[in-house]
């Protein structure tokens, strides 16, 4: 019953999408207006939870952190649904192949298809008042910055780089991807455990195996459209693989058994990939662009 249910669902609700920059196609069950319904309950749950930990508007770490994520939302808005057809959307995979593997090239006027849940989105930002090294971005733009975070990193730039990670994650419709992957997750275990009654055993299975290894690419794609994201504002992104390093050393180099056993891959690994020069040429490009555009409008 459970599987003929996820079947019926998948068939009546789910849609093949094209992600931004990456061009990799997949599938999602929930639709944009239940994402954002979804995204809008998440962050009113975590405001409620959180209280008068949440800095006042007029704070002066949330007049900043606003301001910088002004500049990477504008660039979203602008860089993809502007010039993306001829420059972006040219069937190039991230230096990651085995995470993202597009192959064919993305139609002329795909970049308004891509993008058109955003136009329902509510952007709102938060910065609270906790020791965390971290931010999130809930669906529908909702984004939470903990000061941990600002203390760690002093730079616009590397606020920024975290910010297009985070708001990479929205675009890319992550959470509503996760969300149809853990339905298919769930419906194998129900398969499985008809031939084998080890509930512990086939949970750890699909958790290593399928669960973590989705999660950690994931991560590898947000990174690739947050340094783009970062470059189309205006920011260095050659300060993005520095930001990954200095995360590394926060949180702990883990081993390679750590990072198989972690929804995010080793720092080391964010880096090298950002480093790649096919990413860091296109990152450049945008960012040579930026620079123009800025110095024209101050003139």
């Amino acid at each position: 019953v459970v599987i003929v249910g996820g079947v019926v669902v998948t068939i009546c609700y789910g849609t093949f999408e094209t992600v931004p920059y990456t061009n990799r196609r997949h599938f999602v069950v929930l639709t944009h207006s239940g994402e954002l319904k979804l995204g809008e309950s998440q962050f009113d749950n975590e405001k409620k939870e959180l209280g008068d930990k949440v800095l006042a508007p007029s704070h002066p770490d949330s007049v900043r952190v606003n301001s910088i994520a002004a500049e990477i939302i504008g660039a979203a808005g602008r860089s993809l649904a502007g010039h993306e057809d001829d420059k972006l959307l040219d069937g190039e995979t991230c230096a990651d192949d085995t995470a993202l593997s597009p192959k064919k090239k993305a139609p002329r006027g795909a970049s308004q298809a891509m993008i058109k849940h955003l136009d329902g989105f509510k952007w709102e930002v938060i910065v609270v008042d906790n020791k965390q090294v971290n931010a999130m971005c809930a669906p529908g733009g909702k984004i939470i910055v903990y000061t941990g975070l600002l203390d760690k990193f002093n730079t616009d730039a590397e606020i920024a780089t975290v910010l297009g990670h985070e708001v990479a994650h929205a675009i890319a419709r992550h959470a509503a991807e996760k969300l149809t992957k853990h339905m298919w997750i769930f419906m194998l275990t129900v398969f499985l455990l008809i031939f084998i009654d080890a509930p512990d055993l086939i949970d750890k299975l699909t958790e290593y195996l399928l669960g973590l290894p989705f999660s950690r690419k994931m991560e590898i794609e947000a990174d690739h459209i947050g340094i783009m994201l970062l470059a189309s504002a205006g920011f260095d992104p050659r300060i993005a693989p520095k930001v990954y390093e200095k995360l590394g050393k926060v949180g702990g180099n883990s081993s390679p058994l750590k990072e198989y056993m972690s929804t995010h891959p080793c720092s080391k690994k964010r880096t090298q990939l950002l480093l790649d020069a096919k990413v860091m040429d296109k990152a450049m490009a945008l960012y040579t662009e930026a620079r123009a555009r800025k110095e024209e409008i101050d003139q």
